[in-house]
């Protein structure tokens, strides 16, 4: 399905969590937390005589009052993005025959290749992810973050999965949500390990030839089920790997990047879905977290592009060795 490819793609967008605070601040902004609580546990947390005290992180550098209006902040962004995502699902999933009852759909190795699980892996590492910025900008202790951002992104998309079980045309997919959870756990153990940060999960698009001719013939192709345009990545940022000796040879911008997408699993000129193929890809990336600049908001707009996979040359792998002089 094409609810993870919908999450992924919103993934590259610009989120209200990432403009609270970026990782590594720790002064500056007023509603920046510090990346390490343990640096700023001694400092002195502003009172507020009007308020009663509230349980935050010890780096927490923003007023009572402060914190209130920022939970209140993020706890009306997730609401609000839940009901708009939960309107769409309803409107373009869940419309068809209702099932007999809940039943289980082992939907691995379709015409599409598992491309959709790519999607549901992206979209599990985004909401924990924006769960997790979030909390953390609203001075939410950093294990505390951890725990509620897993458990908000598992049962999100475990939910959709429970509604899907009551549909002939879906059912529910313990693959989607086997990916689902791999997501999540990737994002939770990135915060806990932080060399594994090295590893960023990006998406790039282009509309595949079908997508382009859909008007042509009936189809429910849409962007988030047009899986022969979208490509995932695994992006490695070589240079933060590399001993201090050996960083001069590599420069900082460029990353490595391994992608998968599919042939085209839809027939671009009668609209008759058809067995794809796996495309296996590898690329070297351009990382706009190093590009120069350090202005705060810039730097939210640096890592909110990170997680996009920029036109560049790759090698393809499968199926069928050949070079690729400029993929997008």
């Amino acid at each position: 399905m094409g609810r993870g490819a919908l999450l992924a793609l919103a993934g590259v967008s610009i989120s209200f969590a990432d403009c609270l605070a970026q990782p590594g601040d720790s002064a500056g902004v007023p509603a920046v937390i510090a990346a390490d609580s343990s640096v700023a546990a001694g400092a002195v947390v502003p009172a507020d005589a009007s308020l009663r005290p509230i349980a935050r992180d010890p780096g927490c550098h923003l007023s009572g009052r402060e914190v209130r209006l920022a939970r209140a902040g993020i706890a009306g962004a997730f609401v609000g993005g839940n009901v708009t995502l939960w309107h769409y699902f309803k409107q373009a999933w869940w419309s068809g025959e209702r099932s007999d009852g809940f039943f289980f759909n082992a939907d691995w190795d379709q015409e599409f290749r598992d491309q959709d699980k790519f999607g549901h892996f992206l979209g599990g590492y985004h909401l924990a992810r924006f769960g997790y910025d979030g909390l953390r900008a609203a001075c939410v202790s950093k294990n505390k973050a951890l725990f509620a951002s897993a458990a908000y992104a598992a049962f999100f998309q475990l939910q959709i999965e429970i509604f899907d079980a009551r549909y002939k045309k879906y059912g529910f997919s313990y693959p989607d949500l086997i990916a689902n959870t791999a997501g999540m756990g990737l994002q939770v153990a990135q915060e806990v390990y932080p060399k594994l940060k090295a590893v960023k999960p990006t998406i790039s698009y282009l509309r595949s030839p079908a997508m382009r001719n859909r008007d042509n013939f009936p189809t429910e192709l849409r962007p988030s089920l047009d899986y022969s345009g979208q490509t995932y990545w695994f992006a490695v940022d070589v240079n933060s790997l590399l001993p201090a000796e050996a960083k001069r040879y590599w420069p900082s911008l460029l990353r490595v990047s391994a992608g998968h997408t599919i042939t085209d699993w839809i027939n671009p000129q009668t609209g008759a879905t058809q067995r794809a193929q796996r495309r296996i890809l590898l690329s070297l990336d351009l990382d706009p977290e190093h590009l120069p600049g350090d202005h705060p908001l810039w730097r939210t707009i640096k890592h909110t592009l990170s997680y996009y996979h920029f036109p560049s040359p790759a090698i393809q792998l499968a199926p069928g060795f050949r070079a690729i002089p400029w993929f997008r």
